[in-house]
């Protein structure tokens, strides 16, 4: 079976990358305001937790276990690949993580500048576009398809939100 045609089976919860997104902006954005490393360090163990396994994420609980049952999220299925978005999620990972050492150290502004980096990144991909899933998409078009196996669905510009099929 061709990558393509796997991945139309394959789905992807939107609105929980959505929750994602907007609770990463949240907390990094309170991070900046309160000038805490703390809640860089807190991001970074999310999104190491998300990395690691889908369900492990706080946010993901969050919306699987009170947004979505209480209505206030609704689930939006769509043709997807979730390796894209791990992927994204482990680069977000090491930035973070790169981030809470700079500001940890005293290297306030490169660590802040990271910051702002994950705030414009979530946010893009809050409103549908992400950074990762592009490079993911590219990394597979460039030959490297041992490890990036997935092709962006039929008809999705690489790292764009698919819609609901």
């Amino acid at each position: 079976m061709e990558a393509s045609e796997a991945s139309s089976a394959r789905t992807v919860d939107q609105s929980e990358l959505r929750v994602n997104a907007f609770f990463s902006v949240a907390v990094l954005v309170t991070a900046f305001i309160s000038h805490r490393w703390e809640w860089v360090a807190w991001q970074a163990c999310a999104l190491l937790l998300t990395t690691l396994h889908l369900g492990f994420g706080p946010y993901v609980a969050l919306y699987r276990h009170v947004l979505s049952p209480l209505g206030i999220v609704k689930p939006e299925v769509c043709p997807d690949n979730p390796e894209p978005h791990r992927f994204a999620t482990l680069f977000g990972t090491g930035v973070a993580s790169t981030a809470t050492y700079l500001l940890v150290t005293g290297r306030s502004l490169p660590g802040w500048a990271l910051v702002w980096v994950l705030i414009s990144l979530a946010a893009a991909n809050f409103v549908g576009w992400c950074a990762g899933c592009f490079t993911y998409y590219m990394l597979n078009r460039l030959g490297f398809r041992r490890a990036f196996k997935h092709s962006p669905v039929k008809g999705t510009f690489p790292g764009a939100r698919p819609h609901q099929g």
